[in-house]
């Protein structure tokens, strides 16, 4: 994990399946599990207890780079979601527009490499900044993606993640990135996504449903698949109970990097783009507002019992060969906006019922981070 911290696919932006509350979407989870996930973002009650503690539960994050002063647009700005079965999951997490980040030394961020090798070397840990410095060891790029007087801090955001997972089984999902300034030729930002199974380099190619993350499985490319802390006990035949260890925490996360990149002179930045993205894009949100446009919100009368645990997340489906950076050999870091990295905590719910205990615990996990910032506040609103 962070150990120097606190110790083709399906189309992305697809509108919502249409399915009933008994079909039966993978051998382990069913469609209204799905849904019910999906829909903690619109619980009041979920939303009122995530409030009190300065978070938002949200089906889509805005995870950017850079962003104008009071505004939802920006010169590099992203949209992160959680999919599984073309549904967006919910996620806790700060406020989107306002944004409160952290500032992180990249010294002390380690990353797993040694899977990015088609052979079957050891993993070991280096330095986000040593990954960075050295990038040519780990992928097809040619140049220092470093700068030692803007990259010795990077901008560190958490979340936690909800995943539709049965007390016994598992879920297929995938992280989705839309960056708003990417296109196929000209990628705005090189992602890194990071597990205790290695650290996969890919460009974002400004897809409009979204480019999905993969990882890079020593020339595989996989999506990831999760199950609950106390199934992956069951199965290593260890106490089911008690705080997770070291090695646990470590399989508990996956860790997003945003590397902004030099645009060709020809290309201009655009802040906003005319695109037709579902109803949960930043556009759609500013034009509801304006609309008056009203949402069908499923009934949360009754509250089944919360059940809610540490997800274990691993390795998933095959898609192929992972893609080579070729093409993109001699992309350039885009000094004039900072690397933002996600840190996301990851949580097995059967039915997307939480307490507000449940909400106090997975913010004090996401706060503990802070411990290891130099600076803390918003680049977007005034502190």
């Amino acid at each position: 994990m962070w150990t120097s911290f606190v110790s083709k696919s399906k189309k992305l932006f697809n509108p919502p399946a249409q399915s009933t509350n008994t079909e039966q979407v993978s051998n382990n989870y069913t469609a209204d599990a799905v849904e019910s996930v999906h829909n903690l973002s619109r619980d009041p009650q979920a939303q009122q207890w995530a409030h009190n503690r300065g978070l938002n539960i949200v089906n889509v994050s805005w995870e950017d780079c850079a962003r104008y002063q009071n505004s939802c647009w920006g010169p590099c700005i992203s949209d992160m979601t959680l999919v599984v079965n073309d549904r967006w999951m919910s996620v806790l997490r700060v406020p989107n527009f306002t944004d409160p980040i952290m500032s992180v030394p990249s010294s002390l961020i380690q990353v797993p490499v040694g899977n990015e090798s088609p052979y079957d070397v050891p993993l070991t840990k280096i330095s986000l900044e040593n990954y960075l410095q050295n990038i040519s060891k780990y992928t097809e790029l040619t140049n220092n993606l470093y700068i030692p007087e803007k990259d010795d801090q990077v901008v560190v955001s958490t979340q936690s993640c909800f995943l539709p997972i049965p007390p016994s089984g598992e879920v297929d999902f995938h992280v989705g990135l839309y960056n708003y300034q990417s296109t196929p030729s000209s990628p705005a930002v090189l992602v890194l996504v990071s597990t205790d199974a290695g650290t996969s380099a890919q460009v974002i190619g400004g897809n409009r449903r979204g480019d999905i993350l993969y990882f890079n499985d020593r020339g595989t490319k996989r999506t990831f698949k999760a199950e609950s802390l106390s199934t992956d006990r069951a199965k290593r035949d260890v106490e089911l109970s008690g705080e997770m260890t070291e090695e646990e925490e470590a399989r508990n996360y996956i860790m997003i990097v945003q590397i902004p990149l030099i645009l060709p002179p020809r290309v201009a930045r655009p802040v906003a783009l005319a695109v037709d993205l579902s109803a949960q894009s930043k556009m759609f949100y500013k034009q509801a507002n304006k609309s008056g446009a009203k949402l069908a919100l499923p009934s949360f009368s009754r509250r089944a019992t919360a059940a809610v645990e540490p997800a274990m997340v691993g390795l998933g489906t095959s898609h192929g060969a992972f893609p080579k950076l070729s093409e993109h050999a001699n992309i350039q870091r885009d000094p004039n906006f900072p690397i933002r990295v996600t840190l996301q905590f990851y949580q097995a719910t059967s039915n997307g019922i939480v307490t507000e205990s449940i909400i106090d615990k997975l913010a004090r996990q996401m706060e503990e981070v802070k411990t290891k910032a130099t600076w803390c506040g918003s680049l977007v609103v005034r502190n």
